[in-house]
């Protein structure tokens, strides 16, 4: 199964670059994974105006990335917080129903357009604590690549 991640922000320092990398590499054994970067909004949004114009503003930037072929998973605090195993149970489902590809969505400070939510799916959520966003990035792959390790039975996973 092929991975797209889309995340709103610029650039990683390198010592996030370098975790991204390795499991970015360890994923490719599994289809593989696509790391997709838009800037944010290059104003300050401290205003409730200015954050909605921000997410719209992104949401254009985002669009082209999230394509039918590719099913999308938004992350959002207050989505639904999943188990490893829970996470590698929804990720096969979605390989036994045919996808061969899938999307995850990383918003920004301000999350991200309402409209992006895919309909009758329920954001996926990290946990309740908040994480940089450049970190969620890390995490998320570590969370596919550990599902992918469960799902095909490799002794990653304790």
């Amino acid at each position: 199964m092929r991975i797209r991640l889309v995340a709103v922000g610029r650039g990683m320092p390198p010592a996030i670059q370098q975790l991204v990398r390795e499991y970015s590499d360890r994923l490719h054994h599994y289809g593989g994974v696509e790391l997709i970067e838009v800037p944010h909004a290059p104003w300050r949004t401290d205003t409730p105006e200015r954050i909605q114009q921000a997410l719209c503003w992104e949401k254009e930037r985002l669009s082209p990335h999230l394509t039918p072929d590719h099913p999308i998973l938004t992350l959002d605090s207050c989505g639904e917080a999943w188990t490893s195993e829970q996470f590698a149970h929804h990720l096969d489902r979605y390989r036994h129903h045919g996808h061969q590809r899938l999307a995850f969505l990383i918003g920004g400070p301000n999350g991200y357009h309402p409209s992006l939510q895919p309909p009758g799916i329920k954001p996926l959520s990290l946990g309740p604590m908040t994480f940089p966003h450049l970190l969620v990035r890390v995490l998320l792959l570590e969370q596919i690549y550990r599902a992918f390790t469960l799902i095909h039975r490799v002794p990653y996973h304790r």
